[in-house]
């Protein structure tokens, strides 16, 4: 079998040393990133709530067309993504 040119007999080659840098510690989040975080999803919940409570109510609530119909489905999963998304960020 043939031997391959690069290879050199009795000889090692040293491979360069890589020196990883020290690992930082993050800084901790504002106190009001979970305090945000929490409201946002519990406004969300509360919101899909009363969307689905108020329907059956829309004699009382002709007044406030939004409620009849599925924005406030759309808007609670709003609320929600945003509270998890400052919650991701919460150190």
């Amino acid at each position: 079998m043939p031997e391959s040119k690069h290879r050199r007999k009795g000889q090692v080659r040293k491979r360069p040393t890589r020196n990883a840098p020290p690992p930082r510690n993050p800084e901790p989040s504002p106190a009001w990133v979970p305090v945000a975080g929490t409201s946002l999803l519990v406004g969300g919940l509360v919101i899909i709530l009363l969307g689905y409570l108020v329907t059956p109510l829309q004699e009382f609530t002709r007044n406030w067309p939004a409620f009849g119909s599925n924005w406030p489905l759309a808007i609670g999963f709003g609320f929600l993504i945003g509270g998890f998304g400052f919650l991701t960020q919460w150190r």
